[in-house]
């Protein structure tokens, strides 16, 4: 867990770093959208979504006892949410 805060800590300046994040997370994120929406298109679309949120939003993320995949996660369901109900 203290690795992960610094890599974040890192990432709010350091896109590199971003990117460790990116490659640690990714397949997490997907196959939790993808199982959820059935759909590889969407699942792929949603997921850099969440990624693209995340890295706009990076400087507002706190640590307050939730992990960042946590908050990964959270991005995740409000995105499938709006994809269910866009369609």
């Amino acid at each position: 867990m203290e690795q992960e805060k610094e890599l974040v800590e890192r990432a709010k300046s350091d896109p590199k770093a971003f990117g460790e994040l990116y490659d640690r997370y990714y397949s997490q994120i997907f196959g939790y959208v993808l199982r959820r929406t059935a759909s590889v298109e969407a699942a792929q679309d949603i997921t850099s979504e969440v990624f693209f949120k995340a890295l706009k939003n990076l400087r507002r993320f706190r640590w307050r006892g939730v992990s960042f995949s946590s908050w990964l996660y959270r991005i995740a369901g409000h995105e499938i949410a709006n994809y269910f109900r866009k369609n």
